[in-house]
């Protein structure tokens, strides 16, 4: 994503929070490593565009931000699903693992009773 798509992508995100995007608002967003210039001028742009132009950046931004994502690395929102999905799988094994547990044990308590004492001598 080209340094001005960054700054639509960001100007985007804060009209979406229901703000006005400003340059202090935009910095905020991107960090110091956007040049001024890039700045002002993808501020400039996205005033000037239409709703459908804006509605627009959110997608490719999306799409750009995908393709750039390292492989493995799992968005905030992909992280949260990932760790509820663990979450659960765990408390099922967990659930599992006590039944098998309770089921050995009562194998091992049959095995017991059932075992006679060995009177042979050798």
């Amino acid at each position: 994503m080209s340094p001005l798509d960054q700054v639509l992508a960001a100007a985007k995100r804060i009209c979406d929070e229901g703000r006005d995007p400003s340059l202090a608002l935009i910095k905020t967003k991107l960090g110091t490593s956007i040049p001024m210039r890039v700045l002002i001028q993808g501020l400039q742009q996205f005033k000037s565009m239409s709703a459908e132009d804006k509605q627009a950046i959110a997608s490719h931004a999306v799409n750009a931000a995908k393709q750039e994502q390292k492989p493995g690395i799992l968005s905030p929102t992909e992280q949260a699903d990932k760790i509820t999905q663990l979450e659960s799988d765990f408390s099922e094994l967990k659930s599992e693992f006590a039944s098998l547990k309770q089921e050995f044990d009562q194998l091992k308590q049959s095995q017991t009773a059932t075992k006679e004492p060995d009177n042979t001598c050798m």
